[in-house]
């Protein structure tokens, strides 16, 4: 009865630290939030939104929370808005059939 409770702990445990990495998302499904240390490991869609904000653009997949926003401030930059001037962006894990399954950003 022990090992049967220390094999469930240990794959409990296996599933929080990997963020349901290692396949264990196709058992257990994915967790409720993606810890901030794997925010730079996945990839996500870049969702921009204009000041008015009537709709979202897809600026495309890149990989890491960092160069999601780097891709976004290029893409405000390129169209002269400034820092201040009220667009947005998220960033969003692509998955189980949903461009924007989890926002990190």
């Amino acid at each position: 009865m022990g090992k049967i409770i220390l094999i469930i702990i240990s794959v409990f445990i296996l599933y929080k630290c990997t963020g349901g990495g290692l396949g264990t998302a196709k058992v257990f499904g994915p967790p409720d939030e993606l810890p901030l240390s794997r925010y730079e490991d996945v990839y996500v869609n870049v969702w921009f939104r204009f000041p008015d904000g009537d709709k979202d653009y897809n600026l495309g997949r890149t990989k890491g929370a960092a160069s999601c926003g780097s891709i976004a401030y290029d893409y405000a930059a390129s169209k002269e808005l400034g820092n201040n001037s009220g667009w947005s962006y998220v960033c969003c894990t692509e998955e189980g059939g949903s461009e924007c399954y989890r926002k990190i950003r």
